[in-house]
């Protein structure tokens, strides 16, 4: 039998039936917690006096995406790995540009996106000496690379010269469990 509302009796979410209000709720309550989203960007010149203000910003993103003390301290440092490279590496080459972080968090993840529009510098003739130091410069950057694939579940980078190269990294978030009693 169908009432006046065009609601059932029986249907669970009739106004009147208390189970139908809660089911409601909680599905509606998990459901605000999936879209939930903390979606930031910060752009800055490609300098060294941008990474305490970078930090700063990173630092203060994650606090509102209530992510686990771990799991910020782990992308924390994935992010001022990627950043720091990107600006020692433009400084060093006497590039200029800048430098765009989008930091994306859902209940699932966080999304990095750092975009950098330097890379379009002239190499010139590269003496022997250059290309030592250039060597064991990039020997650094191998150890913020492995820094940053230990902390992050996912690392893409792309360049396109003449136009922004970009670094994109996926944090996934797991629920901690804690362990089983036996």
């Amino acid at each position: 039998m169908i009432t006046d509302s065009g609601i059932a009796p029986s249907d669970p979410f009739e106004l009147g039936s208390v189970s139908g209000v809660k089911l409601f709720h909680k599905h509606w309550s998990i459901l605000q917690r999936m879209i939930q989203t903390t979606r930031r960007e910060l752009d800055v010149p490609i300098d060294t006096r941008s990474l305490a203000p970078l930090r700063e910003f990173v630092r203060e993103v994650l606090s509102e995406g209530k992510l686990t003390p771990k799991a910020t301290r782990q992308v924390v440092i994935a992010i001022d790995e990627a950043c720091s490279s990107i600006i020692l590496n433009a400084k060093e080459h006497g590039a200029s540009g800048n430098l765009r972080l989008l930091i994306d968090i859902d209940p699932t993840r966080v999304k990095i996106h750092i975009a950098d529009t330097a890379n379009d510098y002239d190499v010139g003739e590269v003496t022997r000496e250059e290309l030592l130091k250039e060597f064991t410069r990039s020997k650094k950057t191998e150890l913020g690379t492995f820094l940053i694939r230990r902390v992050m579940d996912e690392f893409t980078y792309i360049f396109r010269k003449g136009f922004q190269s970009e670094i994109e990294m996926i944090k996934f978030l797991y629920e901690e469990q804690e362990p089983q009693a036996n």
